[in-house]
């Protein structure tokens, strides 16, 4: 498969959330409630991505191929999590501010998910798009969450370079992915979906929700999951 313009133009969607997150955190951060709320429909509108657009396509073929799909991610998303919890936690015992650990494992999230983008563009239909659109919801709030690891000291120059900057990672990752992807069976394509599944999940299970969590709960802030989850549901269905 040739890298369309129109594939081009879907990846600069999320690389340009980011980028709007880093301007929004230099000019003024959002509350601890509105982040959680947003967090929380981030978070729907990610997983629905994973259960309504990866993971029936997974099942439509041998259930093996799904499970060795699933396994791969969860060895790949756990292991960056022990290398950059140890990371972590090296920095605090040295008393450094600068949250490399983090920042590590953003730019392997945004790398994996350029990949999973790519294998939706070489899946076809309107996957590639609904991914785009997914994924443009995460970074606007990942990229937030970075901002506010970075500390209020951090300069503003820096709040919107550095999630920009790894967002761009996510066009390398779709590059890749639509090459390598291109002409392989459906079955190897739903493996790779069934990784990428896995890694959206654990974005809403490890990080989303749990930073919401931390926030502090309101019934409001909740149900905004929800309306994440039946917003993408409804997109699935007009474009579909």
């Amino acid at each position: 498969m040739i890298i369309s313009a129109a594939n081009i133009g879907y990846v600069a969607i999320p690389v340009a959330a980011a980028a709007v997150a880093g301007v929004v955190a230099a000019v003024r951060r959002p509350g601890e409630r509105v982040t959680s709320a947003l967090q929380h429909f981030a978070a729907g509108v990610v997983f629905a991505a994973a259960a309504i657009e990866l993971l029936p396509k997974v099942l439509r073929q041998d259930p093996w191929v799904g499970i060795a799909g699933f396994a791969a991610g969860l060895v790949v998303m756990f292991s960056m999590r022990a290398y950059t919890d140890r990371l972590e936690a090296r920095q605090a015992k040295a008393g450094r501010a600068i949250p490399t650990g983090l920042i590590g494992a953003t730019a392997v999230d945004f790398l994996v998910d350029g990949g999973v983008l790519g294998a939706g563009f070489t899946a076809g239909g309107q996957t590639g798009l609904l991914l785009s659109l997914a994924l443009t919801i995460e970074y606007l709030f990942v990229g937030l969450s970075l901002a506010g690891a970075l500390g209020n000291k951090t300069r503003k120059r820096t709040l919107v370079v550095l999630p920009t900057a790894l967002a761009l990672l996510t066009v390398l990752g779709a590059g890749g992915g639509i090459i390598l992807l291109t002409g392989v069976s459906a079955a190897v394509l739903a493996g790779v979906l069934a990784f990428g599944a896995v890694a959206f999940m654990y974005l809403v299970t490890e990080e989303l929700l749990v930073e919401a969590h931390e926030r502090g709960e309101t019934a409001s802030g909740s149900a905004m999951f929800f309306v994440g989850f039946l917003l993408f549901m409804i997109l699935t269905e007009t474009l579909g």
